[in-house]
């Protein structure tokens, strides 16, 4: 942004060097053709250069870029969390079937021998 900034005022200055004033109103009337063709400037060879930095449209992708960026991280932490999650469950579930078993083990040999003991 600055760099055009900077290219307009140096063709302004260019076009205010070269006597290119209005005779009518005295004042500069920099974009007419008229003007440019009695400075003798090309329009084309004042384009400013591409070098100047990245355009606003590849400030812009940068931007969506980094966003993303963030959002996949954050969507990669909460899928290994819900998968640790599932797997803490599924140790418990285990765990609470392992007891189940040993309770009705110790149920039946308890009842069963209650019976056999009469």
């Amino acid at each position: 942004m600055a760099a055009r900034s900077l290219w307009a005022v140096q063709r302004l200055q260019r076009l205010l060097a070269s006597g290119a004033v209005s005779q009518s109103r005295g004042w500069l009337h920099p974009f007419s053709t008229a003007t440019q063709r009695t400075a003798g400037e090309d329009c084309s060879s004042e384009d400013p250069p591409d070098v100047l930095g990245p355009s606003l449209a590849e400030q812009a992708l940068r931007l969506k870029a980094v966003k993303l960026e963030k959002e996949v991280q954050d969507l990669t932490l909460r899928y290994q969390r819900a998968v640790a999650d599932c797997e803490n469950i599924r140790r418990r579930t285990q765990r609470c079937v392992e007891d189940a078993k040993i309770f009705e083990e110790n149920c039946w040999l308890l009842c069963c021998g209650n019976v056999c003991c009469k």
